[in-house]
C-alpha cells in the first residue's frame, strides 16, 4: 500500500513539473503539492503560494504557516523537507 502512495505522489509530482506557466493541464500545480503533502501525511490546510526552483523542485507556503521543499530526491522518491 505504502509503495502505491509514493507511486501517485511521484506521478502527481511529475504532473506538476511538467506544467507549463500558462499552458493548459488537468490538475493545477498547487492541487498536485497539496495531494503529495496529504498523502505523506503533512499538515498544510491550503497552498498558498507555491515557487518552482527546477524542475521537481518546489517551495511551498501552506495557509496554515508550514513551509516545506517538495522535490524528486535520491531513486526518484518524493521528499519533503520541513523549512
Amino acid at each position: 500500500m505504502r509503495a502505491r502512495l509514493v507511486c501517485f505522489g511521484l506521478a502527481l509530482l511529475a504532473a506538476a513539473a511538467s506544467a507549463q506557466p500558462g499552458g493548459k493541464s488537468s490538475v493545477p500545480v498547487p492541487a498536485d503539492l497539496l495531494a503529495v503533502l496529504t498523502l505523506r501525511g503533512k499538515p498544510c490546510g491550503s497552498i498558498a503560494s507555491y515557487d518552482r526552483k527546477a524542475d521537481s523542485d518546489y517551495l511551498v507556503t501552506c495557509s496554515d504557516g508550514h513551509k516545506y521543499r517538495v522535490f524528486i530526491g535520491p531513486g526518484d522518491r518524493v521528499v519533503i523537507e520541513d523549512k
